[in-house]
């Protein structure tokens, strides 16, 4: 009898969002997310120590390299043809290979996603988010860079699990579920 290999291990993917009221995610591409409360910080960086390794885009890995250097990072760029590996930050292409295949090789069982648009586009469009960590920061910023951009409208169903007051200013943490 011919023995079956053995089957890749489940990778749990988690989104980490901060957001205006109005759904952007920062000023521009080139900006930081300095603009977030420091207990959705707080919560953020006590989420980050659980995960196994975090995805980012090529421009917020440009804004937060510094932080994300000692933690096993995966950029993710069409700009390579092959994966290229410097310390802990691989730079991948997933237009070339397939990231889930290699996050579940990596023996990862946790990843954070952290954006932005191209990225968590992405990952929805490929099941690749799992649980969606939205904090809510009281601002409009009437322009900026979206949480979600797409050219095709598409409707992905999440399931609201919980909501947090994270501070007396009106910082609130939604907690989503894919699916049901």
């Amino acid at each position: 009898m011919k023995q079956k290999g053995k089957l890749p291990h489940k990778v749990t993917y988690i989104a980490y969002i901060a957001s205006s009221i109005d759904g952007r995610i920062s000023k521009s591409s080139q900006s930081n997310v300095g603009w977030t409360s420091k207990e959705d910080w707080n919560f953020f960086q006590k989420s980050l120590v659980k995960m196994d390794a975090v995805i980012v885009g090529r421009n917020t890995y440009k804004i937060t390299a510094d932080r994300l250097r000692r933690r096993n990072t995966i950029v993710l760029t069409s700009k390579i043809n092959r994966a290229k590996i410097k310390d802990k930050v691989i730079f991948f292409n997933p237009e070339k290979s397939n990231l889930k295949k290699f996050l579940s090789s990596k023996g990862y069982k946790k990843v954070a996603i952290l954006g932005g648009p191209k990225v968590y586009n992405f990952c929805l469009a490929n099941k690749m988010l799992d649980e969606l960590f939205v904090t809510i920061e009281p601002y409009i910023f009437t322009n900026g860079i979206p949480m979600f951009s797409s050219n095709t409208f598409k409707k992905y169903k999440f399931s609201l699990q919980s909501i947090k007051k994270l501070n007396k200013k009106g910082t609130i943490l939604l907690h989503y579920k894919y699916g049901n």
